[in-house]
């Protein structure tokens, strides 16, 4: 402290010097930053640790300074963030999609799985309903092996990602899977549409199946925000089309029902309670969901989320449940599942997939006249007994890795490798 006040000292002392006394000045230029230092002391998780910083860093760009703030965290903290106001933003951005600008699709990078050649890849894991990607052709499961004539690396997918990129050369592999053989079958270039902004759907796909294992639905959930849908041209919510498709599923006993919660990165603890409580029944109603935990300067600040009532009117009725995970499974999915775990039992909530991504916290919007909007953690998120240790993720019961399939078949379909797994489970 004594250190900073020399530096303060003897910044005014020079600007005093040059005959003019530029204090005001310095405290126009760093008023932001200061803002910022003020807001996360009283607001962030780890408000307590925030130390004073040099005069010279409160010159630093709002995310640069923010990360300074977040890195003085006990914990390794990758759930707070800072928006500048004038830059667009998607905070549910999932590996290379960005439905804000974007051509729709999820890309990684793989070798030639044919063992062949030691060429990279870029395997098309996701295509966006309505999106440049599928109105081309593209689909799951496609390899793209060259962009605007260059060969696929992880330098050149930059510019597929960011959306300077618009001729590909896509290649198919020809799956005999009674054989267990796989060949190149052909090459075709694809001419991409301009990037552009893509829905990014809460709920794209939900259906019943009747299979050999009886009668199971399915519900792919990618976002568990509550507000208007962002079609344009109607005032649905995103909570409204919920209700609707849980009362078109309701009425039914399932042999199972299956969540999957692959893509599922972005949502709220409100959310999280009302998709759960639809697998819940009476005897839950008034129970606890989860609480939220607040530093202890804020601790009148906790609450208790009990599971909802007009969700548990609807119970769904179903012999198994289900839930598809993977590496971007976070926050609101991962809160559902300790929730219903909590609840029901660990036996009766079985996982399959890949490992969550572990984010114990929620966070807060913080607005400001800088430009700037804060997003810190505020509130560690845990179950009923209020434990919250799953900070390295929420390890699957059933571990299996889509991205190792040879073949990937649309989601929802019975021969897709994960819900494959779950409808041959015995």
């Amino acid at each position: 402290m004594k250190l900073n006040l020399l530096y303060l000292i003897a910044l005014c002392a020079l600007l005093a010097s040059c005959g003019k006394d530029r204090s005001n000045e310095y405290e126009e230029r760093t008023a932001r930053d200061h803002w910022m230092l003020d807001v996360m002391r009283q607001e962030y998780l780890w408000g307590d640790h925030l130390k004073e910083l040099s005069w010279k860093e409160y010159f630093a760009k709002p995310k640069d300074f923010f990360n300074k703030l977040t890195k003085q965290a006990p914990v390794t903290d990758s759930w707070s963030w800072c928006a500048v106001d004038t830059i667009a933003e998607d905070a549910h951005q999932r590996g290379s999609f960005n439905h804000l600008d974007s051509y729709g699709l999820d890309v990684v990078v793989m070798t030639d799985p044919t063992g062949e050649t030691s060429r990279q890849f870029g395997r098309i894991m996701t295509v966006y309903e309505g999106s440049p990607a599928s109105r081309c052709g593209l689909k799951r499961g496609d390899f793209i092996t060259t962009i605007d004539g260059a060969k696929f690396t992880a330098t050149t997918a930059k510019n597929l990602i960011n959306g300077k990129s618009r001729t590909l050369t896509v290649e198919h592999l020809d799956v005999n899977e009674a054989e267990g053989t796989y060949v190149w079958s052909d090459q075709v270039t694809v001419e991409l549409a301009a990037s552009e902004y893509v829905e990014d759907k809460a709920f794209p796909i939900h259906r019943v199946l009747t299979t050999s294992a009886g009668k199971v639905a399915y519900l792919m959930c990618n976002r568990l925000t509550e507000g208007q849908t962002e079609r344009s041209g109607t005032l649905t919510t995103y909570r409204d089309e919920l209700s609707s498709i849980m009362a078109s599923l309701a009425g039914v006993e399932y042999d199972a029902f299956v969540l999957d919660l692959r893509l599922c990165n972005d949502g709220t603890l409100d959310m999280a309670c009302r998709l759960a409580s639809y697998f819940v029944d009476e005897s839950q109603r008034g129970q606890i969901f989860a609480k939220t935990l607040y530093r202890e300067q804020k601790s009148a600040s906790n609450t208790s989320i009990p599971f909802n009532d007009e969700s548990i009117a609807n119970h769904i009725q179903t012999k198994a449940l289900f839930v598809i995970t993977s590496s971007y499974t976070q926050g609101a999915a991962e809160w559902l599942i300790r929730g219903l775990r909590k609840a029901l039992g660990d036996e009766s909530v079985l996982t399959l997939g890949t490992k969550t991504a572990g984010q114990i916290v929620t966070t807060s919007t913080i607005p400001s006249d800088f430009f700037v909007t804060l997003h810190p953690a505020v509130a560690y998120v845990a179950d009923a007994d209020g434990d919250y240790a799953y900070d390295s993720g929420i390890a699957p019961d059933y571990e299996r890795n889509e991205r190792n399939s040879l073949y990937l078949y649309p989601y929802g379909n019975e021969k897709e490798l994960l819900l494959n797994t779950i409808l041959n489970h015995e």
